[in-house]
């Protein structure tokens, strides 16, 4: 295997192995570690998907070896004690209680051994008539219900310290846990809540005790997390996956772990699938070249033909009043030039190239934008108020402005990305007629 992705990309309550990746999933632990060795209360708040439940597992992981832990996954449970009881263990009970019990405190005589009577057969005798925390935790003798919870939690407090992790929370689960956090048992609560969960509670009390240690997700992402994500589970091709990933990332198409880690699965197992085999040389070339320019003049004419459909489609909004539906041929120095993006806005014009570029130099084409001073539409000369080209590349004229994209920006435009290319038209149009409107003002204020 080439990549070490799970089919199942969320973290579950059964899951073998917890994987924790990432600086701020790590200072997240921590700080929930902190939390309980204070014997506090901390919520995870998060999208699902994000790693709510990897770092509630990971931290019971690192407690469960000096405190006795209770995972409780609310997922479809209507009411906490549910998940409680079917999570008590009587035998892991036992193993914590019975080097507690003193024998001769429960008559445990030296004639009752030599007749073959062993010790937990005499304490089963003792279950309904002794009225003490280890006979009931030995026997499990509580009402199964929240009350009996706490009961239980509150005798096994007595003999070693106990932490609960609390999965799944949804608002109406709230107010019973308020409760056992204002019970006086001071038990550590870990406990992660999905964000609309969250969003739900209109109880002050309970809004300000989440609030208290809190600890977002939703957003926490950094660039270093998500490097060391893809490293983690899929090292081989880190280096092809990683700026695509953070990309689609910035971009919000990937906006969960769980979801980098799918789309990582995908993209490689199309790559194995195209070439026929896990051959490494061969997944990394299919990889890179699912997002890298081909034909940069066949690209560079797809792009500037949308970005032109875009500009027609922004255009009332922007108070342009006319938009070229193809290239303009416009003389310049005795030479013919195609200006692929003209349209006007009040009564000047504002044209531009579309240069995808492989590392050449600037071309001719590009190099007489600057002298475009003045073009001509229906009859009629305006000025042009504006030059820019955009580009995957550096390309720096005098009296140009350069809009530039990262080429798997482009790329992912090319194959359908409405969403950036939208945002990247926005932007432009953003840059060149906010700077115009700055200069009418300047011009007209010299003018009084």
């Amino acid at each position: 295997m080439i990549c070490n992705i799970p089919k199942v990309t969320v973290t579950t309550w059964s899951s073998d192995k917890i994987v924790l990746a990432g600086p701020t999933y790590r200072q997240y632990l921590n700080k929930s570690l902190e939390i309980i060795s204070s014997k506090d209360v901390a919520s995870i708040i998060g999208q699902p998907g994000m790693g709510k439940t990897t770092i509630l597992r990971k931290a019971e992981e690192s407690c469960k070896d000096k405190m006795f832990t209770f995972f409780l996954d609310l997922a479809s449970k209507n009411e906490i004690e549910d998940e409680f009881w079917s999570k008590v263990d009587k035998f892991k009970l036992r193993e914590i209680v019975l080097p507690k019990m003193d024998k001769k405190k429960y008559g445990y005589t030296f004639f009752k051994r030599i007749r073959g009577i062993n010790f937990e057969k005499h304490l089963e005798g003792l279950c309904d008539k002794l009225n003490d925390p280890l006979i009931r935790l030995y026997c499990i003798n509580y009402t199964r219900d929240f009350d009996g919870m706490l009961k239980l939690i509150g005798d096994l407090k007595s003999v070693t310290d106990v932490v609960l992790f609390i999965d799944e929370v949804r608002d109406s689960h709230l107010p019973k846990i308020h409760r056992l956090i204002n019970s006086g048992l001071a038990v550590p609560v870990l406990m992660a809540i999905p964000t609309d969960a969250y969003n739900k509670v209109t109880d002050l009390a309970i809004r300000r005790r989440l609030d208290e240690s809190r600890i977002s997700l939703d957003s926490a992402l950094t660039a270093d997390d998500i490097r060391e994500i893809i490293e983690v589970y899929c090292k081989p091709l880190s280096e092809e996956l990683y700026p695509i990933v953070l990309s689609m990332w910035n971009g919000k198409e990937l906006n969960t772990v769980s979801s980098i880690l799918q789309y990582v699965k995908n993209e490689v197992d199309k790559a194995v699938n195209d070439c026929g085999s896990e051959e490494l040389s061969c997944v990394k070339e299919k990889v890179k070249n699912s997002y890298t320019l081909k034909d940069i003049e066949t690209d560079s004419k797809t792009l500037e033909k949308m970005i032109r459909e875009e500009l027609t489609n922004l255009a009332k909004e922007y108070d342009i009043t006319y938009v070229h539906p193809r290239g303009k041929r416009v003389e310049v120095k005795g030479k013919n030039i195609t200006v692929g993006l003209f349209f006007i806005y009040g009564e000047y014009a504002y044209i531009g190239l579309v240069k995808l570029m492989n590392n050449q130099e600037v071309d001719s084409e590009t190099q007489l934008l600057p002298f475009i001073n003045v073009i001509e539409h229906d009859k009629k000369e305006y000025k042009v108020a504006k030059r820019f080209v955009i580009t995957n590349g550096k390309i720096s004229l005098e009296g140009v402005d350069s809009v530039e994209l990262s080429t798997l920006e482009v790329v992912r435009m090319i194959r359908g990305d409405t969403v950036i290319l939208e945002e990247k038209v926005r932007g432009l149009l953003k840059i060149i007629l906010l700077s115009q409107k700055e200069s009418n003002v300047t011009n007209s204020e010299v003018v009084t």
